[in-house]
């Protein structure tokens, strides 16, 4: 008798998942952003990348009819977003991260993300949604009523009324940037973790680890318990950071978030940023590691945020 499990399926899955990948990998950056403008948090925006790709790809089995890629992918990101706020009161508001964005493109780019509070405060999240699509992302009336599953001239009605609320506000003065970065004090488990990374010694670092660890390395695997750890991305890391300088980790507050940020310090005298880390620990052992090396568009902010290089000269997904 067979065994009961679905690993049988791994490889068909991976391999259409490695297609998908390719495809959609034109127009992640543009979804990646406009994630970012939906949540105003690098952290959210990378949250609802990451369920907007699992959740395009399980629909796609269901669809029989022709979509484009990028309004797919904008759609399915937009409906999780509107599905979140009516989980919670109705409204939405962002956090000051939103001042972090400093790739506008566009005058409308700039008028609109030097408003976002008074846009927050005055229009209804399809409303805002019309108006980054159209002025920011410059998609036409009808991709934004497919994006929405709405029509023209509802999309036409929500753009009027947002472009009026723009209107009756001059321009202002984009507040002072602030620094997103606060230094913490690490626990004696994260101690160790700091020296494991430092010292490129993964023993060190295995003994903080718990048997049944989960370690999510963003877009490209999951790996449960600390034996599928050390055979795979524990032992990628060890052969990454022997090839390399002087490793040097920071536990620190990032955008409102705790992570440890492992950069290297080259010939150069520079640092350079190679992987950022978000951890949970239970009692003295880590139960919980994430990996945010392959999330360019977020490795990319962080390391301006950082004030450091990024070491990845490009986007390097596992496809």
């Amino acid at each position: 008798m067979s065994e009961d499990n679905l690993n049988h399926l791994s490889d068909g899955i991976r391999q259409i998942e490695s297609q998908f990948k390719e495809k959609v990998e034109p127009f992640r950056s543009d979804l990646w952003r406009y994630c970012y403008r939906l949540t105003g948090s690098p952290w959210d925006a990378e949250d609802l990348v990451q369920d907007t790709m699992l959740k395009s790809l399980s629909i796609l089995a269901k669809l029989y009819q022709p979509v484009k890629t990028k309004s797919y992918l904008f759609r399915i990101a937009t409906n999780l977003w509107i599905d979140q706020l009516r989980k919670g009161n109705g409204r939405f508001t962002l956090s000051n991260y939103e001042l972090l964005i400093e790739d506008k493109t566009t005058q409308n780019d700039f008028l609109v993300m030097e408003n976002l509070e008074l846009l927050i405060q005055q229009l209804t999240p399809i409303q805002y949604v019309s108006l980054l699509l159209a002025d920011v992302f410059l998609f036409k009336g009808k991709e934004i009523a497919e994006i929405l599953n709405s029509s023209e001239s509802a999309v036409h009605t929500n753009l009027s009324r947002a472009r009026s609320t723009l209107k009756q506000k001059e321009k202002g003065t984009i507040k002072e940037r602030s620094s997103y970065i606060r230094e913490l004090k690490p626990s004696e488990t994260f101690k160790v973790m700091l020296k494991g990374l430092r010292n490129k010694d993964p023993n060190l670092i295995i003994s903080v680890l718990d048997d049944n660890i989960v370690t999510d390395i963003t877009h490209s695997s999951l790996e449960i318990g600390l034996e599928e750890l050390k055979k795979n991305s524990l032992r990628d890391w060890k052969e990454v950071v022997d090839n390399q300088n002087v490793i040097v980790p920071h536990y620190i507050e990032l955008w409102g978030r705790p992570v440890i940020v492992e950069l290297e310090k080259k010939e150069d005298a520079q640092l350079y940023l190679n992987n950022i880390y978000f951890l949970e620990a239970s009692n003295t052992k880590i139960t919980y590691w994430k990996y945010y090396c392959f999330s360019w568009d977020l490795m990319n902010y962080a390391a301006a945020e950082l004030n450091v290089k990024l070491n990845a000269k490009y986007f390097y997904h596992i496809f």
